[in-house]
């Protein structure tokens, strides 16, 4: 029985680091570029802003520690079992490269 645990985990860390790998190719990708024309421009004339951006290592960190923080606050403030942290931590990881997946190929077919 433990065996077949060890298996499942190694299939489920090697599917999120499949999931990963599709992330970072598709990120390199060159989307689709959307042609304003000029009767729609006025949709786009909104007043700018000074910084309208997050920075990448920012947006990485903010994404990948808060999980992380709290699934081990968690498991100090309950003293959880191991298991529960591990299921936490591969839960994060898939929502994390499902999100970048599913965001990178709408950016991709619908225009950055």
């Amino acid at each position: 029985m433990r065996r077949n645990a060890i298996v499942n985990v190694i299939c489920e860390v090697a599917l999120r680091f499949l999931l990963f790998a599709i992330f970072l190719i598709t990120e390199t990708l060159t989307p689709f570029h959307r042609i304003i024309h000029p009767e729609e421009m006025w949709l786009y004339k909104n007043p700018r802003s000074e910084r309208d951006t997050v920075p990448t290592w920012h947006m990485f960190a903010i994404s990948f520690l808060t999980p992380l923080m709290v699934i081990l606050l968690m498991k100090v403030l309950n003293r959880t079992e191991n298991d529960d942290v591990k299921e936490g931590c591969l839960a994060a990881s898939l929502g994390l490269v499902l999100n970048g997946v599913i965001t990178n190929t709408l950016k991709l077919a619908i225009g950055r």
